[in-house]
Parts: structure tokens; C-alpha cells; sequence
């Protein structure tokens, strides 16, 4: 009923009765008054988050549930193997941990220590007197007492050398569990590389462990929930064991937080420099931290230093503590000591967890920025470092700028996507490049990507409702939310022309620098990326090495900026459209069998799709994208081909959104879908005014080729490829190599008056019913025409044919018989049901359909 309010328009908000005696509102209302019915009425939520409420509960029954500030002293029985411990931040949660990893060392078990983030380990490690993986080839204890080490090494070629089979009696924490398991699963820093092989690892410690006789668990979070016990509970396998959940249901009066409202944080930097003027100080949390962002960490550090020059500034991310030369360097571990030296501490999500700010008397406020970057308990998370009860003021974006998958809500619908992808990407590598992927294990560990869904779809929700998901979790976790006042328009535009003007010097010095930093040799470029701690020069020359590899052109502060702003993805998405078109193929089989080849046959969905580039080129040929890019052609929304377009685009807007990740409706104009479709290449429409009659104006645009240096890429991009590529192409030493933005014809859907009728031929995926059954893209194996001797062929074009493209047309009037050879044997299109042939022709190698061919 709701889901049907909701897809008519309707706002919905979900009330929750307590539980008790009364059957409804009218009782609740007579036993408890009306005023306790308003507070939950003020507190209902929309009708998504309240949905997916159940995956962030924990409903398992507490075997020991308490209510008071600190933990201290709790007996868990010597059987209990799975201990589950909520508690709110600040409870005491590690200190508890503490004495549990003493009692294991007294009775001689190891204690292994895993976490997301190499700081959070390193504290814990410290409170619980145990090695970090660091410290073990320099500590007499060596790994006598176990040792502490981030999930990501969690394999054998880390430096922890890591073997689950080394485990067994001995004690497992993985403390703030929620954010470790969707580490695990979804980040895409180093665990990404081997996350098989360390989801495998995981999976068979948590057996070792729990099927030993000795063997404990222990997860730890203010936010764990069924979703990360029931994931544990799965991986034991055979392994049935019931947790031991530890509750502790205190709430103290967390104290008052002021939001800001706006599309940006100009009123809360204006309130916080009043706050500072006054005196005292301030923690400034941030979820960004590069130069290039306005509100992020060194741009504001820079801007609060130009307007208070006596301040004391600390810089803490992940930049500041990894340098020698930074005073945040090595921080993390003393923060109780190094904070009180500074007025102001400016720090991203390096202070998120793990992190425990004790000092008192010190801090005057918390003050956050989050641009919807972070998860939601992120943030909360963040805001708690500083335990003591002062006043909190955030700025949250409305929504989120980043989503899980698709973008689906729903577990199904992010499942389902993966799925169809994942069998469309192994059918066209197949096909492409004629080999059995049939060994390829796709249904690796079933149990982590229903977490994964399940968690994803969380995160989707909460995005789209950012800022009040946060409130709302703030409000959970004590706090008085309350909306502050704004600052006047003086003050508001004196706050934005003054970060504007730190951020653009402060980033185009950056630009420079990396720009002049010394070229390095390949195994110097190496060096750096393996180290940890590294100087701002040293990061500038890592940087530009890396920028030089990529591009394979001289390195500018233009390219700096461009490649800041995610230019690569689009070019390389251009390259492969057109000119690079022939090494799709051997590029994305070659990303397969890397990950193939680290997973043993196995691969992660998510990482597995997210690699693979062919789908989203064919989809954006079969829209015909090309088509627009011919200089000089004014175009008109209300153009037939427009018009065709956006019907075709409409239709099919599900696969759209699952492999191009764009967004397309019916009220979008034909222009706009164009211009979303376009900036997938970085390449746009200009707009060139209204034009027609006085009662029938019209919007016309035009394409305009960028001047950005791209057609020198692209011609290094095709010298690499065609120096690497494992079949050579045989291309005349004549041809003229300039990016074909003006080749309006898409080799896979011939131009036709009306681009619509070709989705007669297309079968999109919008949804997957039996997937035993069915194949997504159309990409059935089936028999070739002709099993071989394709390749050296000579053939030539059929004349009259009515539905050839314009490359094709011309050739044959222009050449006459346009005679080619085959350059290998054909491969089947399956968007188009037909088979293609690679054939070079005078004027360059091409893709053909076959029956358009005859034999000379």
C-alpha cells in the first residue's frame, strides 16, 4: 500500500507503535497521552528508510542487557564462541575488549586483531598490547601474543604472509565490524586487488576458529546489526553456533547540535568564525580532504590561515599523517597529547574510528561538513570522536553523491543488475574473443554478496535521504537537533569569495607542482607506490609519473586538473567507441583473466562488471551516440532522428542506468539525453540560440570538436595497443589517424530514417526472471556460418544496399568494388542477432556484417 501511495505522488512517513498492549493509535494514545503520540508522530520517518530499518537493527535477544555509562566488568561463560557487543560510542566498548584479550593471553591464545583502517589498528593494537603486522620483525614478541593487521592483507602475499590455517584456538576481534565487513566488500583500495582471495581466507578462519574447541569471535560496534551476524553465522558454514549478544542500552544526553541549512556551508564557516574570534577551540571535521575541494580540508586550512594568521592549525588525513615533514605525522596513536597544542584541527575521514578523544576542557565545539561522501554512520561516527559533551554544528548535503551498483533500493534489484551483467560480460567475451569461459565460477560465496546487497541497499536509501538520515541517527545517538540561524548575505559572501580564492591558488599551485616535478624512472614510480609514509614532493613526482603512464603525453597542470575531474574514465570510454574500438575486446579479456587468475576461477561480481568496458561501448553504439558529432549540423529537439533517439534511449532506460549509470526519463528533452549520453565521452552539444519564426522558436544546438589534445592520446593510446596487442591488425601506412568524433555511423546498428525500429533487433535486459533459462544480452552460443577460413579471404561489398551505413555507402561509391581481407574469423553480434567480420580495407580496418559481403 504505501509503495503504491509513493509512485502516485504522495509524501509517506511510517509511525512506530512501541511495543506493548494497545492495538493501535486510538489505545496507545488513552494509555500513554497524547503528547508521547505527538513525539513519535514529530519522529516518523519516510516510508524508504523505515523499509530498510530491519538490516540495521539487532534483534538477536541480548543474553546480558544493561543501562549504564561504562561497561566494566562483564563475564562472558568460557563456551560462548560468537560474542556480539553493541554499545554506544563511548561506553567503553575497547576497554572491555582489553581485559578480554588479556584473559586469552593468560590462558595461552593467540589474539588476532582485524580492522578497515591501519590507524584503527594500530590504536587498538596499542591499547590491547599487541603487535601490529608492522612491528612483528622487530618486536621480541614477534606474533607470540598475535598481532593486529588490516582485512586487506587478509592473503598470502600481504606482508602479513596471511594463512587462516595459522589460526584456530585463539581469539578473533574485528571491532567496528559494520564498517570492516563493508570494507570488505565494496572499497575499492588495495582489498579490491585480491578481495576473492581474502573473502576465501576470511571465510575459512571464521571455520577454523569457531570449529575449534577454544576458538572465539568477537564483533564489536555501536551500530552492529542482524545483517553482520547472520553474515558471520553463513560463513561458519556448518559450524552452528549461537551468539552471545552483550547490550548495552544506555543513552546519555549526547548535547545540542545546530544545522545549517543551504546548498553549500557558507553559514556554518561564517558562524565558525565568529566562534573563533571569540576564542577558545574547534574541531572542523570534513569528508574531503584534496586541494581541488572547496570544503575540504587543505583548502580550509589555507583559507583559515590567511584569516587568522595567529591561529594554531593541526591538518589531519591521510595525506598529513603519512608525511615525515607534517606535524600530524604518526598522530593518530597520541591524540590526546598532540591536541591540545592547537586552536583549530581541521580533519577528514583518517579521525572516523578507532579514535578516542578523552581530553575535557579543550574543545569548545564539533563542527562537521559532509558532502555526501560518507556513510551515514560514518558521519555519526566522526562526530563522537570528541567525547565530551559539547555543542556539535554540521552542514549535511540534501542528498548523497555516490551510489552502491545501480543505484537500486532494493536488495533484489542490486542482486538482480549484477547478475545480468555478469552473464552478459562472459557471453560477449566469448563470443569476442571465441573462448570457453564456461569454468568461471559466478556463483562464488552467495552469502557475502547477499550482504553486500543487503547493505547497498542501506547505503542507496540513505543516500537519497542524506541529510535527514544523518539527523535522524544523530537524534538516535542523544543529540538535540536544532536549526541554526543563517548568516546575513555580507557575511555569506565574504565566507565564499574567501574560500574560493584559498582553493583555486592553493590547487593551481598544487596543478604546478606536480607538473614540474622531476620525471622518475619506472622502478623509482614503483618505490613510491609501496611506501606508505612520503613527503608532498615525493607525492607530486608519484603523481605525475603516474599521470605521464596514463596519458602517454607531456604532463600540464591542464591535464592535472582534467584528470582530477574523472577525465580518464571518459576518454578511454571515447578511445574505445571509435578508434580503439578493435582492442575492446583483447583489453577486457585480458582484465578477466587477471582477476580469474587471483581469484582461482572465481570472481566478485561487483569488481568482476565494474572492469569490464564492452557492454557500455556496445550499448552506446547501438544508440547510435555517434550520430550527433558531426560539425556544423544544427540539430532541433524536434528533429525526427532526435525523436527516435530519445524513444530508443526511453525504452530502454533500464540498461542505461545499469551499465552507463545515467539517469533517463520521459521528461527529459531529446537535447538533455543526448548531453547526459555525450558527457559519458566528455564531448557536449553547444548550444547556438532560438531560431525559427516568432511563434515557433526553437533551442538549436550544434557540435563543436574540443581542442583538449585528446586526438594526440588517442594516437598513443593505438601506437601502445598495436604494439601490444596479440593479433596485429594490418592497417595502409596512408591512413590519416585523427579521433573520428564526425563518423556518425555506429558499425553495430546500420544508420536507418528511423534509429527506433532497430531496437526490433535488440534485446536490452530491464529484468531477469529464470537466469537458468535465459541470457541477457541475446549472446546464445550458436553455430558460426562458416566454422573456418574466414581470415585472408578477400571479399567485397555487396552494391545497393539500402540499409549500409555511410562509411560502407561511400566505399562502394567511391572505390567501386571496395575490395578488403578478412583480418579473422567472424564473431557473433548479439545485439543485432548477426555475425560481423574484422576487414581491412583501403581506407582502414573495419567491422562488417556478414551477409553484406560477398566472397572475391
Amino acid at each position: 500500500m504505501g509503495r503504491l501511495l509513493v509512485t502516485e505522488g504522495c509524501s509517506l512517513r511510517v509511525i512506530d507503535l512501541p511495543l506493548g498492549t494497545e492495538k493501535g493509535v486510538d489505545d496507545f494514545i488513552v494509555a500513554h497521552g497524547q503528547p508521547a503520540f505527538d513525539a513519535l508522530y514529530n519522529t516518523a520517518v519516510a516510508l524508504e528508510l523505515w523499509e530498510i530499518k530491519l538490516f540495521t537493527l539487532l534483534t538477536y535477544p541480548p543474553a546480558i542487557a544493561l543501562n549504564q555509562r561504562f561497561l566494566d566488568h562483564l563475564l562472558v561463560p568460557e563456551g560462548e564462541k560468537l560474542i556480539i557487543l553493541k554499545a554506544l560510542k563511548g561506553t567503553g566498548k575497547t576497554q572491555w575488549l582489553s581485559t578480554e584479550v588479556a584473559k586469552a593471553h593468560d590462558l595461552g591464545h593467540r589474539v588476532l586483531i582485524i580492522t578497515h583502517r591501519i590507524q584503527l589498528g594500530e590504536a587498538l593494537c596499542d591499547r590491547f598490547g599487541v603487535n601490529y603486522v608492522t612491528e612483528v620483525h622487530t618486536s621480541e614478541t614477534g606474533t607470540l601474543l598475535g598481532y593486529g593487521v588490516c582485512v586487506d592483507s587478509l592473503h598470502q602475499d600481504s606482508q602479513a604472509r596471511f594463512n587462516p590455517n595459522d589460526w584456530s584456538n585463539d581469539v578473533i576481534i574485528i571491532d567496528e565490524c559494520d564498517q570492516l565487513f563493508w570494507h570488505l566488500l565494496n572499497s575499492g583500495t588495495e582489498v579490491a586487488k585480491r578481495r576473492v582471495s581474502v573473502l576465501k581466507n576470511l571465510k575459512q578462519l571464521i571455520q577454523n576458529v569457531l570449529g575449534s574447541e577454544h576458538g572465539k569471535i568477537y564483533l564489536s560496534s555501536a551500530d552492529v546489526s542482524d545483517t553482520d551476524v547472520k553474515y558471520v553465522l553463513s560463513l561458519a558454514g556448518e559450524y552452528r553456533v549461537n551468539p552471545f549478544v552483550i547490550v548495552n542500552n544506555y543513552r546519555y544526553v549526547a548535547g545540542n547540535c545546530y544545522n545549517y541549512s543551504g546548498s553549500n556551508p557558507k553559514n556554518l564557516i561564517a558562524a565558525l568564525d565568529k566562534a573563533i574570534s571569540i576564542g577558545g577551540h574547534h574541531l572542523l571535521c570534513c569528508s574531503a580532504q584534496k586541494a581541488k575541494s572547496k570544503w575540504g580540508t587543505q583548502a580550509l586550512e589555507e583559507r583559515f590561515r590567511r584569516k587568522f594568521p595567529h591561529l594554531r592549525i593541526l591538518r589531519i588525513d591521510s595525506e598529513s599523517v603519512a608525511d615525515p615533514s607534517h606535524a600530524a605525522m604518526g598522530c593518530i596513536s597520541h591524540l590526546n597529547e598532540i591536541l591540545t597544542e592547537y586552536d583549530l584541527v581541521i580533519a577528514s575521514p583518517s579521525l572516523e574510528t578507532g579514535v578516542s578523544i578523552d581530553i575535557e576542557g579543550h574543545f569548545d565545539a564539533v563542527w562537521g561538513i559532509f558532502q555526501g561522501v560518507q556513510p551515514v554512520n560514518s558521519v555519526r561516527q566522526m562526530l563522537a570522536r570528541v567525547r565530551e559533551t559539547v555543542d556539535r554544528h554540521i552542514w549535511v548535503r540534501e542528498w548523497g553523491m555516490g551510489v552502491v551498483g545501480n543505484g537500486s533500493t532494493t536488495i533484489g534489484g542490486l542482486l538482480r543488475s549484477q547478475h545480468v551483467a555478469t552473464l552478459a560480460n562472459i557471453a560477449l567475451l566469448s563470443a569476442a574473443d571465441n573462448a570457453d569461459l564456461s569454468y568461471i565460477d559466478q556463483n562464488f560465496q552467495p552469502e557475502s554478496l547477499q550482504t553486500w546487497g543487503k547493505r547497498g541497499s542501506v547505503i542507496n536509501v540513505e543516500m537519497r535521504r542524506y541529510r535527514e538520515s544523518v539527523l535522524a541517527g544523530l537524534v538516535e545517538d542523544g543529540y538535540t537537533v536544532i536549526d541554526a540561524d543563517d548568516a546575513s548575505d555580507n557575511e555569506s559572501k565574504a565566507v565564499i569569495d574567501s574560500v574560493i580564492a584559498a582553493s583555486e591558488q592553493l590547487y593551481t599551485a598544487e596543478c604546478e607542482a606536480i607538473a614540474d616535478a622531476p620525471t622518475i624512472s619506472d622502478a623509482e614510480l614503483k618505490k613510491l607506490q609501496d611506501t606508505r609514509a612520503k613527503t608532498k614532493t615525493e607525492r607530486h613526482q608519484q603523481r605525475k609519473a603516474e599521470l605521464s603512464r596514463r596519458y602517454e603525453i607531456e604532463v600540464t597542470p591542464e591535464l592535472v586538473s582534467k584528470d582530477d575531474d574523472g577525465w580518464y574514465p571518459q576518454l578511454r570510454m571515447h578511445y574505445y567507441l571509435t578508434l580503439g574500438r578493435e582492442f575492446l575486446t583483447n583489453r577486457d579479456t585480458k582484465r578477466a583473466k587477471a582477476q580469474l587468475e587471483a581469484g582461482e576461477n572465481s570472481v566478485w561480481k561487483p569488481d568482476f562488471n565494474k572492469g569490464q568496458l564492452l557492454p557500455a561501448v556496445l550499448l552506446l553504439e547501438n544508440l547510435n551516440l555517434l550520430q550527433f558529432l558531426t560539425p556544423d549540423v544544427q540539430l532541433r529537439g524536434s528533429d525526427e532522428k532526435m525523436l527516435s533517439f530519445k524513444a530508443l534511449a526511453v525504452k530502454h532506460r533500464q540498461v542505461i542506468k545499469n551499465y552507463l549509470n545515467v539517469s533517463i526519463s520521459e521528461k527529459h528533452t531529446p537535447i538533455a539525453i543526448a548531453q547526459k549520453l555525450l558527457d559519458k565521452i566528455d564531448l557536449k552539444l553547444d548550444y547556438v540560440g532560438r531560431l525559427g519564426s516568432r511563434d515557433n522558436r526553437e533551442c538549436v544546438y550544434q557540435f563543436v570538436a574540443p581542442d583538449d589534445e585528446r586526438d594526440l592520446i588517442f594516437m598513443q593510446w593505438l601506437n601502445r595497443d598495436e604494439l601490444f596487442s596479440t593479433e596485429s591488425v594490418s592497417v595502409n601506412n596512408n591512413i590519416v589517424l585523427s579521433t573520428p568524433v564526425i563518423d556518425t555511423t555506429s558499425q553495430l546498428i546500420p544508420k536507418n530514417t528511423e534509429v527506433v525500429s532497430v531496437t526490433n533487433n535488440i534485446e536490452f535486459p530491464t529484468q531477469v526472471t529464470d537466469t537458468s533459462q535465459s541470457n541477457p544480452l541475446s549472446l546464445n552460443q550458436v553455430e558460426s556460418p562458416v566454422n573456418q577460413g574466414w581470415k585472408g579471404l578477400k571479399l567485397k561489398l555487396q552494391q545497393g544496399l539500402d540499409n549500409a551505413g555511410k562509411f560502407y555507402t561511400e566505399l562502394v561509391s567511391t572505390i567501386g568494388e571496395a575490395v578488403g581481407v578478412a583480418d579473422g574469423e567472424p564473431y557473433w553480434n548479439g545485439y543485432l542477432g548477426q555475425w560481423q567480420v574484422w576487414v581491412n580495407f583501403a581506407l582502414g580496418c573495419k567491422s562488417v556484417f556478414c551477409d553484406w559481403l560477398v566472397v572475391v
